[in-house]
């Protein structure tokens, strides 16, 4: 028993949860299933909801990868030094020291029909021949336990995290000096990637050939093939999720996969009742074969894959060649919202596998243009629809009026990580307290940041001063109390919290970047570079805090520009649209 959790029982899960009634899924555990158990239920049954997904999830890629096949797998615990083990390379021989606290057997026999299989001689091959996987799963406790921040080895690596948790904004300098060098590759045009000469003489897959899957079994379910970053929440995956209800209403099967270690908290949530769910690890280059793909190869054939989904999952964008060889004619489209510094990130990835994507999604104009007018991709294959919808409410939007006389609560809401930058918003405070301005502050979130806030917040003596809140605290709590939202993120796309801001009343103040000023004035954006950001940060919210006219016209503003946004076709309503024709 890994968790507390009461009896799953193992029984076949009907087709009507995603409106295709003609026969009925498989499930083992209520989910959707490959495979059956034929040793070792009462482990899974054992397991909490969230447990059990995983495992299943799990069970689900190695049956595809031994189509007609018996395996044994061994289950491992493990605590919040790790997350679970499911689909990578070491799952398959348990050569690694993850495998050491055995928690239970399971011995199950894959559905997959064996005629799906491919024959390889390669190392890949010789570990999918094995006849013992090995995972391991956490327990919920996990949860509970603040992400563990990594702790570097090697000396210079602990002396920049030393300069980093005394002098936070030197540091973040610093790193944005060294990200300097990435600049120019985010104004030139992306290279293509050529996937057929990879496997040309002199191409780095010159040892493989390409076998494209075989043609999809007669009655296949419909299905749609959606890869996601991992199972946590957050914009993106908000919007992940909702494309997984748009397709399970719309009576096809989604089939999720994701590639980002992680607890996987939200891997229960109602968006993805009724889907089949499989959170990988990786690497999995060894065991996926080049050109044979074993796991996706066997997913192709069994199920009538009508369209392909991508969000934020490298793993899947690195196959969409592959995908399109095996199925041409099957719609590819993904969804990107935010130009990362460090070599463009996603939208990048999404540029070089342009070939494959029919499609390419985008939540703001800026990166439509970037897409357009930089990366030189046809305007008639990029969509920009915004995402307002998800979470905004605009049948009432109303002002905030102040909550004090002569005092102003500003709010932080995000993830305590790099990207959104929490340090920019205590120096902020910093500045604002040390001038003696009458002003409250919310921190809302966690992450893999949260001790190092703590110790920045107790360093400054202003931990009692601030309120810390965790994503387990309603967000509207926090808008319902706050005069203003600072988004101190030092890289982004259009953030959902700034629509949600507005939509309570509330203004935003921003740093300048990514598609931030397609809904923020130029006069509530501040720099970017951490010292000077902090500062006009500062600048602005006393001037906020003695004008309530100002504070007013900034949110008047801002509506405006929301709206004019979101006006035209929402995600949700085009997406809709797309998949009711698959």
């Amino acid at each position: 028993m890994l968790g507390s959790g009461c009896w799953i029982p193992l029984h076949t899960f009907s087709r009507n949860t995603v409106n295709q009634t003609t026969s009925s899924f498989h499930a083992v555990a209520g989910y959707p299933a490959v495979f059956d158990v034929i040793e070792g239920g009462e482990t899974l049954g054992s397991m909490s909801p969230r447990e059990a997904r995983i495992l299943v999830g799990a069970a689900n890629f190695h049956a595809f990868c031994v189509p007609g096949r018996t395996l044994e797998l061994l289950l491992y615990r493990g605590d919040e030094d790790f997350t679970p083990r499911t689909s990578d390379d070491r799952t398959f021989d348990g050569l690694s020291r993850v495998f050491r606290h055995r928690a239970g057997r399971l011995v199950i026999a894959s559905r997959v029909p064996a005629a799906n299989a491919v024959v390889r001689d390669s190392e890949g091959a010789r570990l999918i021949a094995l006849p013992t996987r090995h995972v391991l799963i956490t327990p919920d406790a996990v949860l509970e336990v603040p992400p563990r921040r990594w702790q570097p080895t090697d000396p210079v690596r602990r002396a920049l995290r030393a300069v980093r948790t005394r002098w936070p904004l030197v540091y973040d300098q610093a790193r944005d000096l060294e990200l300097l060098r990435f600049r120019r590759a985010l104004r030139t045009p992306a290279e293509r990637r050529d996937y057929e000469s990879e496997f040309a003489p002199g191409g780095p897959h010159d040892d493989a050939r390409i076998e494209p899957a075989p043609p999809v079994r007669e009655g296949a379910a419909k299905a749609v093939l959606i890869g996601m970053h991992w199972f946590e929440l957050g914009g993106a995956e908000r919007w992940a999720l909702e494309t997984v209800r748009i397709s399970r209403e719309a009576g096809l099967l989604p089939i999720v996969v994701s590639n980002v270690d992680s607890q996987h908290p939200f891997i229960c949530r109602p968006e993805l009742e009724g889907a089949m769910v499989i959170p990988m690890s990786e690497p999995t280059h060894v065991t996926q074969d080049p050109g044979a793909e074993p796991f996706l190869r066997s997913l192709l054939a069994e199920y009538d894959v009508r369209g392909v989904i991508v969000h934020h999952n490298q793993w899947l964008y690195d196959r969409l060649p592959w995908i399109r060889l095996s199925r041409p004619g099957v719609p590819v489209l993904d969804s990107t919202h935010i130009i990362e510094y460090r070599g463009g990130g996603y939208p990048m990835s999404s540029v070089r596998a342009d070939r494959s994507i029919d499609v390419h999604h985008v939540i703001s104009p800026s990166l439509g243009r970037w897409m357009v007018e930089t990366q030189r991709v046809d305007p008639a294959k990029v969509v920009m629809a915004p995402l307002g919808g998800l979470t905004v409410d605009r049948s009432n939007v109303q002002y905030s009026p102040r909550r004090v006389e002569g005092e102003l609560t500003v709010a932080f809401v995000g993830r305590m990580s790099r990207q959104k930058s929490p340090e920019v918003f205590v120096a902020m405070a910093a500045a604002l307290r040390a001038r003696g301005e009458r002003v409250r502050f919310i921190m809302h979130g966690d992450g893999e940041l949260d001790e190092w806030v703590d110790d920045l917040l107790a360093g400054l003596g202003h931990d009692a001063s601030v309120v810390r809140r965790t994503s387990s605290d309603p967000v509207a709590r926090t808008f319902e109390e706050a005069d203003l939202l600072a988004v101190t993120s030092h890289n982004e796309g259009l953030t959902l919290t700034t629509l949600e801001a507005v939509a309570h009343g509330v203004p935003v103040i921003s740093t300048d970047v990514g598609a931030q000023s397609d809904v923020i004035p130029r006069e509530a954006l501040f720099s970017t570079h951490p010292v000077r950001g902090a500062r006009e940060a500062a600048e602005m919210v006393a001037a906020l805090r003695a004008d309530e006219s100002a504070r007013r016209n900034l949110w008047e503003t801002e509506k405006t520009m929301v709206r004019e946004l979101l006006d035209g076709v929402s995600a949700t309503e085009w997406l809709s649209g797309v998949v009711a024709e698959w």
